[in-house]
Formats: C-alpha cells, sequence, structure tokens
C-alpha cells in the first residue's frame, strides 16, 4: 500500500511538473506577444495579464540582464515564485529589449524604493504613476 502511495504522488509530481512547465511556456510566449505589441516598455501583472499603471517598478538583481526569450523564462520563473510582475524595457544604447522580475512599491513609499533599488543594485527604478525614471545615487 505505502509502495503504492508513493508511486501515485510520484506520478503525480511529474504531472504537476509538466503541467506548470506548460504554464511556464504559455506565459512567456504571452509575455513576448505583450512585448512586441508594447515595445517602448511594460509592467504586467502575470495573474490577470494586464498592466501595472501606478506605483514605484523596482528590479531584482537575480533577473538583471535578461533578454531574449531564454532571459524571459528566468524572469518568469522568479516572478512566479515572488511578487508575479515583469517588466520590459528597451535599452536604446544597445538596442536590447530586457525584462525583469519587479517589486512594485506605493508612490509615497519612495525611500523604501530605493532602498530596494540599492540592494539589488538597480541604476534606476522607474515610477510608473508619473512615467519617469528615477536615477539611484550609488
Amino acid at each position: 500500500m505505502l509502495l503504492t502511495l508513493l508511486l501515485f504522488i510520484s506520478g503525480c509530481s511529474k504531472e504537476h511538473s509538466a503541467t506548470d512547465e506548460n504554464e511556464t511556456k504559455a506565459l512567456i510566449e504571452k509575455v513576448w506577444e505583450y512585448a512586441n505589441i508594447n515595445p517602448n516598455g511594460f509592467t504586467l501583472n502575470l495573474e490577470t495579464m494586464k498592466p501595472i499603471k501606478y506605483g514605484i517598478s523596482v528590479a531584482y538583481l537575480e533577473t538583471q540582464d535578461s533578454f531574449d526569450k531564454e532571459g524571459l523564462e528566468i524572469v518568469i520563473n522568479h516572478a512566479v515564485r515572488n511578487n508575479k510582475i515583469v517588466g520590459g524595457w528597451l535599452n536604446e544604447d544597445n538596442k536590447l529589449y530586457y525584462f525583469d522580475s519587479v517589486k512594485i512599491f506605493k508612490n509615497s513609499d519612495l525611500d523604501e524604493a530605493i532602498t530596494f533599488a540599492k540592494q539589488n543594485k538597480q541604476l534606476a527604478i522607474f515610477d510608473l504613476t508619473n512615467l519617469k525614471e528615477i536615477r539611484i545615487e550609488p
């Protein structure tokens, strides 16, 4: 009986893993398509697939320098385990479209957002409410 239970759990685990992988691939495709429709940048809630328009967006260090679909997969995996929010933006200097797993702060929590940005070695954060970049002093 114990062996049967272990085999059942093992089978469910593999099924669950395959489902997670399929869901991740579907999310990658949805976000990739969203990025193509929004070439100037975006911040997106992965649960609702709706844009976030208010607050301050700060990227996590773990997903820094992520671009193309391989980078997007890293970003989505991180975001799913954390705040379920991703951002994308075009780096005008090298013409690469970057993706980040991000945390959103209220505009009234600017100091907290800056502290988080410094902890995550960010050069800038983005005020979504006012559509402006805020440079971070080291």
